[in-house]
């Protein structure tokens, strides 16, 4: 099947881009041609999430939107991969008969032999073993000009939430070995790569589950000493995970950005008591304190689920007290989602959909005052700035608060000077906006 056409869409989250481009990089070396309109590829791949019941929804609409390609296109293959071939695969097999194979999300380094069995044999999937050793000796395919990429460095979690299914998608947890992150930190430095993002459903157990001696601060120590990025990112720290030591590594390397993604869910102790929650709101606004004593110019980003079921009018008004006491730089809120197989799928009192909404309302709102106070806080600041790209006539770019495809963007005025995309500039912030920020380009940075 060699020289076959290949689109790949990839939907829901950073996970999902790492597995979409190892395989994509198996992909390339193989001779196939890689192609970005699903309507003129012979081979659609569609990279599925279903976490929540929007990302089902989206994911569904994409496989059945890419089936009518077999009429209308050139598609005489589609594949649907990652969560939701994993955890759907009968029920897609038997309602989408258009569908020709499933790769679970532990195989993605199966796509070849999926793709050279259309011509053997009539087994068409790889799923089943999502605890397998976290691996991947992979060339990945970076996209021409890419300057940011996601590092994944731990794959599933043990924290067993009661409304989350990422347990039984992606498995138990399994901290990458240290020598294939940095043979793929060498990897994505000669590719021109500027800014990492360590990820992982929860990256601060890192190394844990290893005998290798290396933590989550000796590992970016070490990334930070030996390699050339002039951002190192995390992502996804549970807050009981956040140390002093941490902490410590944070201020020392420049490189390392003061930024702190830090998924809470609520603030009510009730509710994180129902959701299996390590947390409460003291320890919260401890850690949360630890953070700024130490790091005054940390940015601190969280996420929120609201109506979870039994969440009261009070735990409501305590969330949201909570985000006006602690002011998060940046929260994204999510309406709780009723997924079969977790325990709170079952729990008593489920919130109706007016209430989630009105309550996702309040939240957005709340936040957007704050949003706005921080960023006015940064006028007058020289920042330095990675510039992504242009819009209608002005540069934009990303701050080191500011994480690749989630946060806000800063819109430069070049005054007149042709920028490079990819470079780091000095900017100083004239205006602040709800989300985004606007400066001019300096000569300079400044402290």
């Amino acid at each position: 099947m060699k020289n076959k056409t290949i689109h790949m869409t990839t939907l829901g989250c950073d996970k999902n881009t790492i597995d979409s481009q190892l395989m994509l990089g198996l992909i390339q070396e193989k001779e196939y041609s890689i192609q970005e309109d699903p309507k003129d590829a012979e081979i659609i791949i569609v990279n599925t999430c279903c976490f929540i019941q929007e990302a089902k929804e989206q994911s569904i609409d994409y496989i059945l939107e890419y089936a009518k390609y077999k009429e209308s296109g050139r598609c005489e293959i589609l594949i649907v991969a990652g969560c939701m071939a994993e955890r759907y695969h009968t029920e897609l097999n038997l309602e989408i008969p258009e569908i020709d194979g499933f790769l679970g999300v532990g195989h993605f380094e199966n796509i070849i032999d999926l793709l050279n069995n259309f011509e053997n044999t009539e087994h068409n999937k790889f799923m089943g073993d999502i605890d397998k050793e976290c691996v991947s000796d992979i060339k990945r395919f970076i996209p021409k000009g890419s300057v940011s990429a996601f590092l994944r460095i731990s794959e599933g979690c043990d924290h067993g939430c009661t409304y989350c299914v990422i347990p039984k998608i992606r498995g138990k947890y399994r901290s990458r070995k240290s020598q294939d992150i940095f043979k793929e930190l060498s990897y994505l430095q000669e590719n021109g790569i500027k800014e990492i993002v360590l990820i992982g459903q929860d990256i601060a157990p890192y190394g844990q589950d290893l005998k290798e001696g290396f933590d989550l601060p000796s590992l970016l120590e070490r990334i930070a000493l030996n390699y050339e990025f002039d951002w190192i990112r995390m992502m996804y720290l549970y807050p009981e995970g956040i140390t002093p030591e941490l902490l410590r590594v944070v201020a020392e390397y420049p490189s390392i950005c003061n930024y702190f993604d830090i998924p809470l869910q609520h603030t009510a102790d009730p509710i994180l008591k129902r959701m299996g929650r390590k947390m409460t709101l003291a320890k919260i606004e401890d850690i949360t304190a630890l953070i700024r004593n130490m790091i005054p110019d940390a940015v601190l980003r969280t996420s929120i689920i609201t109506g979870f079921p039994g969440e009261t009018d009070l735990d409501h008004q305590t969330l949201l007290q909570a985000i006006k006491a602690l002011e998060f730089d940046h929260l994204g809120a999510f309406k709780y989602s009723q997924e079969e197989d977790t325990p709170a799928a079952s729990f008593e009192n489920q919130i109706s959909d007016d209430t989630k909404d009105e309550r996702y309302k309040d939240i957005m709102m709340t936040q957007q005052e704050i949003s706005l106070k921080k960023n006015q806080h940064q006028v007058g600041r020289v920042l330095k700035v990675l510039i992504e790209g242009i819009e209608e006539e002005s540069y934009i770019g990303r701050c080191y608060g500011d994480a690749p495809e989630i946060d806000g963007t800063v819109f430069v005025d070049s005054k007149g000077t042709a920028l490079i995309i990819g470079n780091f500039y000095p900017v100083k912030i004239v205006n602040a906006l709800e989300y985004d920020l606007i400066g001019d380009i300096e000569n300079e940075f400044t402290k």
